[in-house]
């Protein structure tokens, strides 16, 4: 096991890391996910910097853009994840680390799935013809039986 201990700050990444393992266990075993609020704790950017190397770099990063821009980042352990969140001017105006299967912010919502998937026979190609003339069933996975047109 790694000694991560040398990086501490006042003993705050210690006990993060606690919280941390908590809530993986509760998500593990209760399927419930759980976030800590970074910027509502009284941290040092040295403490922000040792919890960041003691979680490490996983393999997933996602960015939106939507009302200034969002940064989600696997850490090395998967089902934890460092969410930053910044205003259009870039400030940054929220800071988590989620535990969760997937961030709910990544997650679509079904009403926009849904309009997807009632928009998706009307794709045109490139060269603007019309793919095969499908229909559209209103429950996803209908009429998919091998050999047969997604009805």
């Amino acid at each position: 096991m790694t000694d991560f201990s040398f990086l501490a700050d006042d003993g705050l990444v210690d006990s993060l890391i606690t919280e941390i393992a908590g809530l993986l266990r509760r998500l593990i075993e209760q399927d419930e996910a759980g976030s800590i609020d970074l910027l509502g704790l009284p941290l040092s950017p040295s403490c922000l910097a040792a919890l960041s190397e003691c979680l490490g770099q996983g393999e997933i990063a996602v960015q939106l853009d939507a009302a200034g821009r969002s940064t989600i980042r696997e850490t090395g352990f998967p089902g934890v994840w460092w969410t930053t969140h910044a205003d259009k001017a870039g400030r940054i105006v929220a800071m988590l680390i989620e535990v969760a299967f997937v961030p709910d912010i990544v997650r679509a919502p079904r009403d926009d799935v849904t309009r997807g998937f009632q928009r998706l026979p009307n794709v045109t190609r490139a060269d603007g013809r019309r793919f095969p003339a499908t229909t559209v069933r209103s429950r996803p996975g209908a009429g998919t039986r091998p050999g047969s047109r997604l009805q």
